[in-house]
């Protein structure tokens, strides 16, 4: 009976909304900003409890929360903000350093493509956010912004001598790659 309900209070605001062209939608996009320091505050207070509760586990928290932000396409604004909780992650403790060993998944990114038999041009979506990231997501070429349809290119091309090794790859907007390309194909 419950979900019913929920389904006539939904109907029903939509309809009202309808009637009154758009007037109770428009009402609740005014309150944007509320919605997101409500979000704000839900995150903070989850942070906090996770923290009380788990406080051997913060470490690993802190640290994988760096790892995602470190890759993420964000604006120098949004990774100035978040600078501080990764430069908390790359302190020692007792000793140990833990940037100094890649995770992983790092290192499993930069130990693949060395074949030089492999002329497969395919190179995972991963290792292309992974070398995009190294250039602080910014075109190898013109170094404006990387958009969300950023190319990876060879540097040394395959049929060359090339290899799939991150070493041997270049982020590249879609003008400057397709430059690049007809250049080459010339």
């Amino acid at each position: 009976m419950k979900i019913e309900l929920l389904v006539l209070i939904i109907t029903g605001f939509f309809l009202a909304n309808t009637y009154h062209e758009g007037k109770y939608i428009a009402i609740l996009k005014s309150w944007k900003k509320y919605y997101q320091m409500a979000g704000i505050a839900f995150a903070g207070l989850s942070a906090y409890l996770f923290l009380k509760k788990y406080p051997n586990d913060t470490r690993t928290l802190l640290t994988s929360a760096a790892g995602v932000v470190k890759y993420l396409p964000i604006d120098k604004d949004a990774g100035d903000m978040f600078s501080p909780l990764i430069d908390m992650t790359k302190k020692t403790i007792s000793g140990y350093n833990f940037q100094s060993y890649p995770d992983q998944q790092s290192q499993k990114i930069l130990n693949s493509g060395n074949n030089t038999n492999n002329k497969k041009r395919c190179v995972s979506e991963t290792k292309k956010k992974f070398v995009a990231a190294n250039q602080n997501w910014t075109c190898g070429e013109c170094n404006q912004k990387l958009p969300a349809w950023f190319e990876v290119d060879h540097k040394v091309r395959l049929d060359r001598g090339g290899t799939n090794h991150v070493d041997n790859l270049v982020a590249l907007c879609r003008n400057c790659h397709g430059k690049k390309t007809a250049l080459e194909n010339l």
